[in-house]
This record gives structure tokens, C-alpha cells and sequence, in this order.
């Protein structure tokens, strides 16, 4: 269940118009607010898009961007400062339309252990272990032209950008980065309708297009 699952939280400071569709988790409204889509043509996108044009930059010694993105399924924690884990929609909104200042800071909660999948057009989703590619682009609202659905005609495929792999302690404990302090960017292909999501990256970027 989406509303209790754990969360790991961040701050991410976004200028307006923030280009996020928002959506209440339940009919409770005390359940709070999620993010449910993103616009290319908002600043949420792209700031993430910048995030992963920086990480492919030489003088970037740091491939991590879980702290750096806009997700949707993110929940909204705060703004500026103020509380809304339990707030309804139109309050939320509320107070990002009142705010006295032109950059948001929003205090997000991304579900614990995703990875953010992202797109070139900075469409970022927090995505499980184990997802199907094509599942994650239709949330995105990215166009894949598909025709077997087997991965046999290779039609949906794209190429996979991906940092060095996250590690689990050996005690068990928190995971942890092991791409920190290296911009080393792997290459796969992968085929949309068959291609699931792996474990223990903190982000996967997916070419499409003419990305690759």
C-alpha cells in the first residue's frame, strides 16, 4: 500500500511553474498528495533534465541523483517549511499558489529502495524493483511503438544509460552508493515490453528516439 509503504525523504528547490500534476493518495484526504505526472515544459523537468546532464559532465565526481529529482509517485511532504504529509489537494495547492517567493522548496517522500527512471525530456519516475520499462513510459506518457510484445522484432527497444551499482552492507544495513566518487556511465539495450527495472541502482536513464 503506497500510503504506508516507507519513504525516503528530500528537499529540492524548484522554480515556479513547477509543471507537476498532483493527485490526492486516497479519498481520504488525509492521506496526502503525490505527484502523478510531470510537463516536459515545466521546471521539475527540466531541472532533472539538467541533473543528468551534469552527472555526464568530467568535472562530476558524483553519479548519484536520488536528492536531486522531482518523481512521479513522490509525496509531497512540506512547502517551504510548512507541513502537508496529511494535508488535502486543494490545500496543497494552496500553498504553493500563496507562496511569497518565485523557488519552491518541496520536501518530498520517494518510496525506499526505488530507482529513478528517467526519460530526455527529464521525465522522472520512482520506479520498483522488477517493473516492466513499458509499464514506467506509459506512467511518463512516453510514446513506444511496440509490435510483438515479445522482444523478438525489437521494435521498443532503447538504450539504458546507468551508473555503477548500488551495494548492500554486509551487516545488512542501509545500502550504499557504490558510483559515488566515479562518473563511470554504462550502456545497455533493453526491450520495453519485456525489460524490467533491476535492483540496487540509484537511477537508470532511458534513451529513446533520437537519444541514442
Amino acid at each position: 500500500d503506497p500510503r504506508v509503504e516507507p519513504r525516503v525523504m528530500y528537499k529540492i528547490d524548484i522554480s515556479l511553474p513547477l509543471g507537476l500534476t498532483l493527485e490526492e493518495m486516497d479519498s481520504d484526504p488525509s492521506c496526502g498528495v503525490v505527484i502523478v505526472g510531470i510537463s516536459p515544459e515545466g521546471n521539475a523537468a527540466k531541472s532533472n533534465a539538467n541533473v543528468f546532464s551534469n552527472i555526464k559532465s568530467l568535472d562530476n565526481n558524483d553519479s548519484t541523483v536520488s536528492d536531486k529529482c522531482i518523481c512521479i509517485r513522490d509525496k509531497i511532504l512540506s512547502i517551504n517549511g510548512s507541513p502537508c504529509h496529511d494535508q488535502s489537494f486543494d490545500n496543497v495547492v494552496d500553498l504553493i499558489s500563496n507562496a511569497d517567493t518565485n523557488t519552491i522548496t518541496l520536501e518530498i517522500g520517494r518510496l525506499k529502495g526505488s530507482t529513478v527512471v528517467t526519460y530526455d525530456n527529464g521525465l522522472c519516475i520512482s520506479a520498483k524493483p522488477g517493473e516492466n520499462y513499458g509499464f514506467l513510459a506509459s506512467k511518463c506518457n512516453v510514446d513506444i511503438n511496440y509490435e510483438c510484445r515479445s522482444g523478438a522484432c525489437q521494435t521498443c527497444m532503447a538504450i539504458l544509460e546507468f551508473p555503477n551499482k548500488r551495494k548492500e552492507k554486509s551487516d545488512g544495513g542501509n545500502v550504499e552508493d557504490d558510483g559515488r566518487g566515479s562518473n563511470d556511465i554504462h550502456r545497455r539495450t533493453i526491450f520495453h515490453c519485456i525489460g524490467k527495472v533491476p535492483r540496487n541502482y540509484d537511477w537508470l536513464h532511458v534513451l529513446t528516439g533520437n537519444g541514442y
